[in-house]
């Protein structure tokens, strides 16, 4: 039972490195996404320019997705806006005060929740109103599934037409089209209890087998699962995704590092005339260069517990082959620009 219990919290260390580590390597671009982020959003500048405002949306949104940033989203808002869709830019102004408050720019979070509040004035509505849900009942607004939660409730939405859609098992689907009715106006759209759908032709196919039938076939038998072996076998598999879990956190945390280096030099080369004094575009990349060591520290560190998980999981795993005295110290080195790791061990 003490066996098994252990594997049990050995995986779940394992499983909670897997996601951190997972985290981590979503958290910050790569240097071709970058670049690719910083083209789109030069394209789309050069769109709007022009005037060509639906081709230039799309170009900050995908260049957000990309590289998130206060900047890209805040042209991204504008853009919507100045394109008529009241809804998407109001969220995505309020987006950017959010990114700006949790970077601690009070600036420009007052800025991106004005607009935001005018915005808001001038938000279309939209409700789906269910009365008889039936079992299954899913509803779709532009073919998106709109949650249970929000049947009913008066969300704002983009000016124009909007399709409604509602269906479930044995039923058949209802759908209609609704247009919005101005600013600062809710359109209310009731889903009537649906229809039942004909019978499936062929159901009887599925009857169950008449008595006197063929017997049905006996489940095949499996033997069971080893006591020690099992539990040693558990462990070293544990140990090699702990150990790459391990060894995947150390290759995040140095990638960050050099991403930390990268922006910081870039800012002190041409946006800054000191450490402290730049323009708008050296302290965004001031803050990314931080952001980035600070996820260069946790990299380093999730590396260093992986590895040493690893390493404690298969020499436990060896049972009485295993050496008399086993040892690792994982040692985490940080700073302002990335980290690094030591890792020690005697066996």
């Amino acid at each position: 039972m003490t066996r098994h219990r252990g594997n049990r919290r050995a995986a779940w260390c394992v499983a909670a490195l897997l996601s951190l580590s997972a985290g981590l390597a979503r958290a910050e671009p790569s240097a071709d996404q970058a670049a690719a982020a910083e083209a789109l959003f030069r394209e789309g500048r050069e769109l709007v320019a022009q005037g060509k405002l639906a081709e230039a949306c799309p170009k900050f949104a995908a260049s957000q997705r990309l590289d998130p940033g206060y900047g890209t989203q805040w042209n991204l808002a504008d853009c919507l806006e100045r394109l008529g869709r009241t809804a998407s830019a109001w969220a995505a102004f309020r987006e950017a005060a959010d990114m700006a408050s949790r970077a601690g720019q009070a600036d420009r979070e007052a800025k991106a929740t004005r607009r935001a509040a005018d915005l808001e004035q001038r938000l279309e509505r939209l409700a789906v109103a269910v009365s008889a849900p039936a079992d299954g009942l899913v509803v779709r607004r532009n073919g998106a599934v709109l949650d249970a939660g929000a049947w009913g409730a008066p969300l704002p939405v983009d000016p124009g037409k909007h399709r409604i859609e509602a269906t479930a098992p044995g039923k058949k689907p209802f759908s209609v089209e609704a247009q919005t009715a101005g600013p600062g106006k809710v359109v209310t759209v009731a889903i009537p209890p649906l229809e039942d759908a004909p019978a499936a032709a062929g159901a009887s196919a599925a009857a169950p087998p008449q008595p006197g039938g063929p017997p049905a076939p006996a489940a095949p038998l499996r033997p069971a699962a080893g006591g020690d072996d099992g539990g040693a076998s558990t462990r070293r598999t544990l140990a090699f995704v702990a150990g790459g879990v391990g060894v995947a956190g150390v290759v995040t945390g140095s990638i960050f590092g050099l991403i930390a280096g990268a922006r910081w030099n870039r800012a002190q080369d041409e946006h800054c005339r000191t450490e402290t004094l730049c323009d708008d575009r050296g302290v965004a990349l001031v803050d990314d260069a931080k952001s980035a060591a600070t996820l260069s520290n946790i990299g380093f560190v999730v590396g260093g517990v992986g590895l040493a998980a690893g390493v404690a999981l298969f020499v436990t795993s060896l049972g009485d082959a295993q050496p008399a005295a086993a040892r690792i110290v994982v040692t985490p080195a940080v700073g302002a620009n990335g980290g690094g790791l030591g890792l020690h061990g005697r066996f």
